[in-house]
């Protein structure tokens, strides 16, 4: 069974959540340093995500707005993937190797990245608690 019933679901999880990594006193800077834009495209709901780094803090754009702007990196994954994702269980580069998560752009500065989002997932498995979503 799918994490999110529809893209106003998903929005409704992963907006707060991202926006609040922006600020967050561990992961904001760690985005920043990365000095970099990455677009997140989720499909099975669709939905777009632009995090915009190269400014502190960091901007978050949603829908069509991180759509209308250019991004250094691309990353094309279903919204379940970014979920286990978001939870530390879906490994990248072996999503990569196995084509779930596609990206174009900088890969590079995506790899930097994601050993900074190593507190992301503990606050997101709190965000859904918050929520009353099951972390599954």
């Amino acid at each position: 069974m799918p994490n999110f019933a529809s893209p106003q679901d998903m929005y409704a999880v992963f907006t707060p959540f991202m926006q609040s990594l922006t600020t967050d006193p561990v992961v904001g800077p760690k985005f920043v340093a990365a000095k970099t834009s990455f677009r997140v495209i989720h499909t099975e709901p669709d939905g777009v995500f632009l995090l915009d780094a190269t400014s502190d803090p960091a901007v978050l754009y949603v829908g069509d707005e991180a759509t209308d702007r250019d991004a250094e990196v691309e990353l094309s994954m279903s919204a379940d993937d970014g979920h286990m994702f978001w939870l530390g269980q879906l490994n990248l580069p072996v999503a990569l190797a196995k084509r779930k998560i596609k990206v174009g752009g900088g890969v590079t500065k995506l790899m930097g990245l994601v050993p900074a989002l190593q507190p992301a997932y503990a606050l997101y498995q709190q965000h859904l608690a918050e929520l009353g979503r099951e972390a599954s």
